[in-house]
């Protein structure tokens, strides 16, 4: 029964009801409906697929003429709308199941959420309820639609609040998003699987796993980083990692070649999940095998306050380097909590929670 339904809007912004899809005089004539819902207007950009939907009949409406789009759908009401479109096509994978004690056999929608209940697509809590009339979850709807539609794993993108926790939510959102049925919310890379949805974005994000676009390839998402926090790479020059190579100049040139920038922002480094503790066991680590490697047999502790200009300049002398690169080195291990490690020298940064102040380190041969 999978005839396709009219594609009119091309995307769902998942923090609105709609996005706005540019409409010219050069699309398609808009479609004309016997019944059209007076408070879903032509200016709505999911005017054709709400509308074609009703012609379908799988949307009904209210009495009053109305679709009430932003209100939230309800299990039931999203039950009752994939029953109509799929009906008998639905896989019966448990025959046995009790009818809820809170679904009456009169409620209009009993026999598509007792169907989608058979499906294995909801389910009953402890107490045999099913809680027909309750708001829907993104997650709920994520199982709903990629089972009932058939829906495949195209990649394996990861929302930042889907990453972890229950892996078979995770599965079914990266089915929806590997195939362009959801973006989820842009602004911080979260799906928000226990938030409800309105019963606009259930009608689209159905329509869209109906009409699955099998040339669609989605991008990765990409995760925001947690603040404070510095990636460890994974290729490439790795400045947390137990070796004796000289830190390149690539590692710290980025980093601002003003002196007032040594001074400020002093707070603990964190370098993906590791600790302060853990961090300092690193730099602890990387300090024994690079002593070694210098034969080195001076350990300097500078407060950051007395790191003065001369300072600077007599290590940028020793190391061999400009004054600007050996600033910048300095704000680098301080940005980084790495080890900066050198011809000659080694400088690493520690910061204090006890005594809110922070001190440079040097580890060089004097001999």
């Amino acid at each position: 029964m999978k005839n396709k339904l009219l594609l009119s809007a091309m995307a769902l912004a998942i923090t609105t009801p709609a996005i706005v899809v540019p409409m010219t005089s050069s699309t398609v004539e808009a479609a004309t409906y016997d019944k059209v819902f007076k408070d879903v207007t032509k200016n709505n950009v999911n005017y054709d697929i709400i509308h074609e939907m009703a012609s379908q009949g799988v949307i009904n409406g209210y009495e009053d003429g109305t679709f009430r789009g932003g209100v939230e759908i309800t299990r039931q009401h999203a039950a009752s709308l994939v029953y109509r479109y799929l009906g008998g096509n639905l896989a019966v994978v448990n025959k046995n199941v009790k009818m809820p004690s809170d679904l009456n056999e009169k409620n209009s929608h009993a026999k598509a959420v007792y169907a989608l209940m058979q499906a294995g697509l909801l389910s009953a809590d402890a107490n045999n309820k099913v809680s027909p009339n309750t708001p829907l979850t993104r997650a709920e709807m994520a199982k709903i639609l990629v089972v009932a539609f058939d829906v495949k794993i195209k990649a394996q993108y990861d929302f930042a609040d889907t990453v972890e926790g229950d892996a078979e939510t995770r599965d079914y959102v990266r089915a929806l998003y590997s195939n362009g049925i959801t973006t989820g919310y842009l602004e911080d890379a979260t799906f928000r699987p226990t938030e409800s949805l309105t019963r606009q974005q259930f009608a689209v994000f159905m329509h869209r796993s109906i009409n699955v676009d099998p040339e669609f390839v989605a991008e990765p998402i990409e995760l925001p980083k947690e603040e404070g926090v510095i990636d460890i790479p994974t290729t490439g020059y790795n400045p947390y990692e137990l070796n004796l190579v000289k830190t390149p100049v690539s590692e710290y040139e980025k980093y601002s070649d003003k002196y007032a920038d040594i001074l400020a922002n002093q707070k603990t480094p964190k370098v993906g999940n590791l600790s302060a503790e853990e961090l300092s066991t690193f730099q602890a680590q990387q300090l024994a095998m690079y002593k070694e490697f210098l034969k080195a047999d001076s350990n300097t502790t500078m407060p950051t306050f007395v790191a003065k200009e001369e300072f600077i300049e007599a290590f940028a002398q020793r190391e061999g380097v400009s004054t600007a690169d050996m600033i910048k080195i300095f704000n680098y291990v301080q940005s980084t909590g790495a080890v900066y490690k050198g011809n000659k020298m080694a400088i690493y940064y520690k910061y204090y929670e006890a005594t809110k102040a922070g001190s440079y380190h040097k580890v060089e041969r004097t001999r």
